[in-house]
């Protein structure tokens, strides 16, 4: 599970922002003021990964579309007074998911000596590392992805450095100091040394733990496809229903149409009553099978009709629950805008989605949004106990005093720039609010997020 982020000199971000992220985490803030960078980011990293280029990272591709890399460098480090030519980041992972004892002894062992070594003219390889003794337990470890990323014509200058804290006082590492071999978590450099190859093959099941928490991540955008009268049931992709939710409905077809699938279904269709008011979803295939119409009955009125003569706020609330069923244990959902097209009410019940995507799935959700009552939702579940307040985390965006770090920024591993920058500059910063057991807000509540409402009916009573 990625447990924080750490950006700077990306898109909105001048000086570095630090988001935590818990099982549920929840972006507010004011239009343009970095949610959706940091939303892009993610989306840019799981596109790195899936891309076969040669470059550091993609930043134009099927999952999103940023430019060139020069472009997404901040507008403000170019000047000479704020002048920054490196992109930053930092990215802290906590995960069970970790090589087995013996594995983790030969990657240590093979890290810290030489194990191809030539005798005449032969080559000798040799391990030698004690034998783990079997255990059920599975303990966790703690790794920080980070690097340091030149904005430049070509991916070149920079650092790309992975450290992890084993159970067992192993301490994993690899890092690269020309990011034109490599790529983000991809540190298969082309080489002849017999040495670094049996490294590189011990390190890889390490790396995969990581990739896999990004490559496994589902996003879903603010504006979402609206509902057909009849849709393509074919194969859509598996565990995906698309960044528009266009492939939402072949997969709830297969909710109904396959008997393992029948939690699910519960889970969706329990949902959709409680938040867009329909319910009795009914399947018709027709012209063998190609074409699906699909049937619910309107809760209020009890008229069965197409998904496409119901309210938007069907269309754009099915394809998160879809998504959410189809998630498992571990796994990471993106949503921006879940409360789109849907009343106050309903709103509230998107805060219970979330919940008990949680604690009945183990899926965990960022969440950017603009609606008071999914958080007034979540809040309500925490004072009832139904929900942990460490569970939560609110990431409060705005623009305030921006200043240079006091210390060496990423640890050791970053150097800090030559050229002085000036402190208390107007910049996009990030306030991580706690929520507390009974459900109040700590100190530091945003009005203008919360309480706009009530200043505002405050005014008419003055009046």
């Amino acid at each position: 599970m990625i447990t924080n982020i750490r950006l700077s000199n990306f898109r909105a971000f001048q000086s570095a922002v630090n988001i935590r992220i818990r099982p549920i985490t929840v972006l507010i803030g004011k239009n343009s003021a970095g949610k959706s960078s940091l939303i892009k980011f993610l989306l840019m990293l799981r596109q790195s990964l899936e891309s076969q280029s040669d470059q550091f990272f993609v930043t134009d591709g099927k999952h999103v579309q940023l430019g060139t890399w020069r472009d997404l460098r901040h507008t403000k480090t170019r000047d000479r007074a704020f002048r920054d030519s490196y992109m930053r980041f930092r990215i802290d992972v906590a995960t069970s998911d970790l090589p087995s004892s013996d594995i983790q002894a030969m990657w240590q062992a093979s890290a810290n000596s030489q194990v191809v070594n030539t005798e005449g003219d032969k080559y000798r390889i040799y391990l030698e590392f004690p034998k783990s003794p079997v255990t059920s337990e599975t303990p966790g470890a703690r790794f920080a992805i980070q690097g340091r990323v030149h904005y430049g014509s070509r991916f070149k200058y920079g650092v790309h450095e992975v450290r992890g804290k084993l159970p067992n006082a192993f301490v994993f590492r690899k890092r690269a100091d020309n990011l034109g071999r490599v790529g983000f978590l991809r540190f298969a450099e082309r080489t002849d040394s017999l040495n670094e190859i049996v490294k590189g093959v011990a390190s890889e099941r390490f790396l995969d733990t990581l990739r896999h928490e990004f490559l496994s991540f589902r996003h879903l955008s603010p504006i979402r496809e609206e509902s057909q009268q009849a849709v393509q049931t074919g194969s859509p992709p598996p565990n995906d229903v698309g960044h528009r939710g266009e492939f939402a409905m072949p997969h709830l077809a297969d909710f109904f149409t396959n008997e393992l699938l029948n939690r699910d279904a519960a889970f969706v269709t329990g949902f959709a009553e409680r938040v867009a008011g329909v319910d009795r979803l009914i399947f018709k295939s027709k012209l063998t099978k190609l074409l699906t119409h699909i049937k619910g009955r309107n809760t209020d009125t009890q008229a069965v009709v197409s998904l496409s003569d119901f309210g938007f706020g069907v269309s754009q609330s099915l394809p998160i629950f879809v998504q959410g069923a189809m998630h498992q244990r571990g796994q990471l959902l993106i949503v921006e805008q879940p409360e789109s097209q849907l009343h106050p009410t309903a709103q509230l019940e998107l805060g219970s989605f979330f919940a008990e995507l949680w604690k009945e799935r183990g899926v965990h959700s960022i969440i950017e949004t603009h609606s008071p009552n999914i958080l007034l939702r979540l809040r309500k579940l925490i004072s009832q106990g139904r929900l942990s307040a460490s569970d939560v985390s609110v990431a409060f965006f705005k623009i305030g005093k921006g200043s240079r770090p006091k210390h060496q920024f990423l640890d050791d591993l970053m150097e800090e720039i030559s050229v002085e920058r000036p402190s208390g500059f107007p910049a996009v910063v990030v306030k991580n609010l706690d929520i507390n057991p009974d459900g109040s807000f700590e100190k530091g509540l945003p009005m203008q997020f919360f309480g706009a409402d009530v200043l505002e009916a405050l005014e008419i009573g003055a009046s």
